[in-house]
């Protein structure tokens, strides 16, 4: 881990803390009743950079952030996906700066109260310890109840102990406990604009198919293609969240993808004007939805004829066209991602989602 970004937190972090110290005071002040030590880990600011593991044990579940190299953490119960760094920097520095504003009890009966029992004592605390060189722990707190939920412009104030010692303390800080795995993950996904889709088609497992259309990337509306005799549209905008359907993914848990077998899985095709095809396939398990994407380029499939000189710049070029579909197949390519059922579902469109029979058109 490198010291520039943790110490640029660091200092951030200590103007923000300065600028709310007063009504954060303010509000412990008035209920101190002695006076306690300024932090409960005095030299941890000065170690954050020979962290390397960071172990985290909820009521519910316990798992590990582990740095691999550099600033790269991965979580090891989720096959080695990324971990969002800028989470990390969040947690760590935030134990570290927690201020300590009254001593409560330090009676080991007394901390089922203030959820400062571990979940291994079968507490509703949240255990959380920083460790280093093969987990040599560093620190390790118990995060209670929070008394005071943090704002904008204010800390908020939780009770807490270090594990170990019966001692707890109300404190004030910016202590993210983020109990889920999916919180700590890298959450990007791949952005292809919605401008850049030309055409969106689903493949059912039945081989069965569906898909939109257009010509112009201005345009609101997808028009429904190869619409056949005797069928009309559900309605103008009936293709929309198909042609759409790429915007704002977001995921809710993640495998290899080798550990799930798409054989059986839908298929959506995304072709855009500048000649990347998208191809995502969606399973529909008992544990949810999951996807596995890839990409492709194609030059034949670079459609910018009848577009405007505005609308070409909306465009890739050909070399970024390929750099980007290099970056999602390394990416993301190995992994599949459980999906909200809602954006499933669009990738899934059939044509009864599409289309009606038309009753008024002619009989043959």
């Amino acid at each position: 881990m490198k010291t520039k970004p943790f110490a640029l937190l660091s200092l951030l972090t200590a103007l923000s803390v300065g600028a709310a110290m007063w009504s954060t005071v303010e509000r412990g002040r008035a209920t101190a009743s002695s006076a306690p030590p300024a932090s409960l880990f005095p030299n941890l600011i000065d170690q954050v950079n020979d962290i390397t593991s960071i172990n985290v044990h909820t009521p519910k579940l316990a798992f590990t952030i582990r740095r691999v190299a550099g600033d790269n953490w991965q979580v090891p119960e989720r096959d080695g996906y990324p971990v969002d760094f800028a989470t990390v920097k969040q947690a760590v520095v935030g134990i570290a700066q927690m201020r300590l504003l009254e001593a409560k009890t330090a009676k080991p009966a007394l901390h089922h109260k203030l959820f400062l029992k571990t979940p291994k004592e079968g507490g509703r605390g949240t255990a959380i310890s920083l460790g280093k060189d093969g987990d040599k722990t560093i620190a390790a707190i118990i995060v209670g109840k929070t008394k005071v939920a943090p704002t904008e412009n204010a800390d908020g104030i939780y009770y807490v102990r270090r594990q170990g010692d019966a001692q707890s303390y109300l404190a004030s800080g910016r202590v993210e406990v983020l109990e889920s795995i999916d919180r700590w993950l890298d959450d990007s996904m791949p952005t292809i604009a919605r401008k850049r889709v030309r055409t969106a088609a689903t493949i059912q497992p039945d081989g069965s198919r569906a898909g939109v259309v257009r010509t112009d990337p201005d345009s609101r509306d997808f028009k429904i293609a190869d619409l056949p005799a005797g069928m009309k549209p559900l309605s103008a905008t009936a293709g929309n969240a198909l042609g759409s359907a790429l915007g704002f993914l977001s995921f809710e848990d993640v495998r290899r993808a080798d550990k799930i077998d798409f054989k059986d899985a839908h298929r959506a095709l995304f072709k855009t004007f500048d000649g990347v095809t998208l191809k995502m396939l969606v399973l529909k398990r008992k544990d949810g939805h999951w996807l596995n994407l890839s990409a492709r380029f194609d030059a034949a499939n670079i459609k910018l004829d009848g577009l405007t000189e505005k609308q070409k710049k909306a465009m890739k070029t050909a070399a970024e066209a390929k750099a980007e579909v290099a970056q999602i197949n390394e990416r993301y390519s190995p992994w599949a991602y459980m999906l909200p059922e809602y954006k499933a579902k669009d990738f899934m469109t059939e044509a009864s989602a599409l289309m009606v029979e038309d009753k008024d058109s002619p009989k043959e």
